[in-house]
């Protein structure tokens, strides 16, 4: 037999829910979740997980990212997976939520190659006195200005 027909492609297995551990991740979490025993599939999810902290072993003990782990060990085997958590189990629907769009300020000024940030420089320019710092400003203002014509203008 042709060692070459046997060969098996990433695009025709499974594919991988968090694709960051690994092929030998989902497996082991495909496991454990196979596994009808709840004391031994507790132990196999925390064994897990001390793998998984293994990876990353600068942020293993922090609180946060322990339940990060335990999230992720639920997204992996896509939420079925009864094993006891010391952290609440973040829903499904929570973690698939879209989040708010958010505003973006809508100004369109007339002069759009010098950008929002000069046009704020020129209004606080306006409300400062005459003077050493406002003529600095004004003359920063004018290089950038220039700067921003030449490039938008060759």
């Amino acid at each position: 037999m042709n060692p070459v027909e046997n060969l098996e492609y990433n695009t025709e297995r499974e594919k991988l829910i968090i694709p960051e551990y690994g092929r030998h991740f989902q497996k082991m979490v495909d496991h454990a979740v196979s596994i009808k025993d709840d004391e031994e599939r507790n132990k196999v999810a925390k064994a897990i997980i001390s793998v998984m902290g293994n990876l990353q072993p600068h942020l293993r003990d922090v609180p946060d990212f322990q339940h990060k782990l335990w999230d992720q060990l639920f997204i992996m085997s896509d939420f079925k997976l009864e094993a006891d958590s010391p952290f609440p189990i973040t829903p499904k629907e929570v973690l698939q939520a879209r989040p708010d769009a958010l505003e973006y300020p809508q100004n369109h000024p007339k002069y759009r190659f010098y950008g929002n940030n000069i046009k704020r420089m020129i209004d606080v320019a306006i409300g400062w006195d005459e003077g050493d710092m406002r003529a600095g400003l004004e003359y920063a203002i004018a290089n950038h200005m220039k700067k921003c014509y030449l490039n938008w203008n060759k």
